[in-house]
């Protein structure tokens, strides 16, 4: 072996001190044929009673439950915040616009095609927002 390393090779600074034993047990989140072997699987243990299976899918399903409860408020808060952000900037746009076209029409400028009508739709998009969020909440959906 040369004496220098090539560029793009890597270079091994030591070796195992010990060979990985069979009977190490796998970590949380292990795959593959070792964790199988560890928790039981492939090993001589009896499954388990009717019961118990009965009851931890009960559990299981509660936890689904509890998790999908979960989710749908964070999703509805999620929501009110997006609609609430949505509806400032609307706003925003249409005073922009407002102001723009009122500045353009003291000066003689063109003032009805951009800024009017940049406006119009955006003030027409925002009572349209705020009418769907509230015969939502009206709904109660």
């Amino acid at each position: 072996m040369c004496g220098f390393v090539k560029l793009g090779h890597f270079v091994i600074i030591g070796g195992m001190r010990e060979a990985p034993s069979a009977g190490d047990e796998p970590l949380d989140g292990d795959i593959g044929p070792a964790s199988g072997a560890a928790s039981g699987a492939g090993s001589g243990v009896r499954p388990r009673a009717p019961e118990a299976e009965a009851e931890a899918a009960a559990t299981l399903r509660r936890f689904e439950a509890e998790r999908e409860e979960r989710r749908r408020g964070t999703n509805a808060v999620a929501g009110r915040i997006a609609v609430a952000l949505a509806a400032l900037f609307l706003a925003f746009l249409t005073y922009d616009s407002a102001s723009t076209a009122v500045e353009a029409h003291a000066r003689g400028d063109d003032w009805v095609y951009p800024p009017a009508v940049v406006g119009g739709v955006c003030a027409v998009a925002l009572v349209a927002l705020l009418t769907w969020a509230w015969r939502r909440r009206r709904l109660g959906m």
